[in-house]
């Protein structure tokens, strides 16, 4: 994934265009993380699939524990902390914060966050890791950052959903729809349990019920009977061991 050769593969991840949309719209290009974002920050407060599933894995695994200090690594708009007191979100797109008009949020790269260690009792990487090539850096501040004790949410875009030939794409105010260079990764607790951190559970978010909604706006009924059960968002949650 994230060549542009599988551009021609069906396309159900940001913006669920089904093979119809992509020859009346085609996808043109392949963008980076940074471009991307740029083109996106105006539409981004659409709710896609893709995040509607992150929303329930987040509302399952994290209920009842601890968010007294928290951040939002890769926060996008802010939208997903603007009612939570004492959080701070980051993100790399000044332009991407701007669009949110938050307060609580500064720009960072996951990779060197602009914070001093054991900081927060709660850390959310939300769909944000897929779109770097190695994530060792970023499992390692992540880990700094964390108070011992604290936990770290992932979540990615499931290797499932890339293997079946889905995208991770957007499309910008004139319409035109591109594809987000995306890299697939399957080693994630690998990586945070050398980073430091304890596994503690593990879940994907699949296509069912409580998504079916956006598909009959959008791909439309046939596409969900096709891809129901299909897994689109996997999650992780660890712990930074306590002193």
């Amino acid at each position: 994934m994230g060549r542009f050769g599988s551009l021609l593969k069906r396309v159900i991840s940001e913006n669920h265009l089904s093979p119809s949309l992509i020859r009346r719209y085609p996808v043109v290009d392949e963008l980076g993380v940074r471009e991307a974002y740029r083109l996106w920050a105006s539409t981004y407060a659409t709710e896609t699939v893709t995040c509607s599933l992150d929303e329930e894995l987040a509302r399952t695994m994290l209920r009842g524990l601890p968010q007294t200090r928290l951040l939002d690594a890769g926060c996008g708009i802010g939208r997903r902390i603007q009612n939570i007191p004492n959080a701070i979100g980051m993100d790399l797109i000044p332009g991407t914060l701007a669009a949110g008009r938050a307060h609580n949020v500064v720009i960072g790269d996951i990779r060197a966050m602009p914070f001093e260690s054991n900081c927060f009792d709660m850390i959310w990487c939300r769909l944000v890791l897929g779109y770097l090539p190695d994530l060792l850096l970023a499992y390692g501040e992540i880990f700094r950052v964390c108070r011992p004790g604290g936990y770290v949410f992932i979540t990615d875009f499931h290797p499932d959903a890339a293997a079946a030939g889905h995208l991770r794409t957007l499309t910008d105010e004139e319409g035109t729809v591109h594809a987000i260079e995306h890299f697939v990764h399957g080693d994630h607790v690998q990586l945070a349990v050398d980073a430091g951190l304890s596994f503690v559970a593990h879940c994907d978010g699949a296509v069912g019920p409580s998504v079916r909604d956006f598909y009959i706006r959008g791909l439309g009924l046939k596409a969900y009977k096709r891809d129901v059960s299909l897994k689109l968002v996997v999650a992780f949650l660890f712990r930074k061991p306590g002193v």
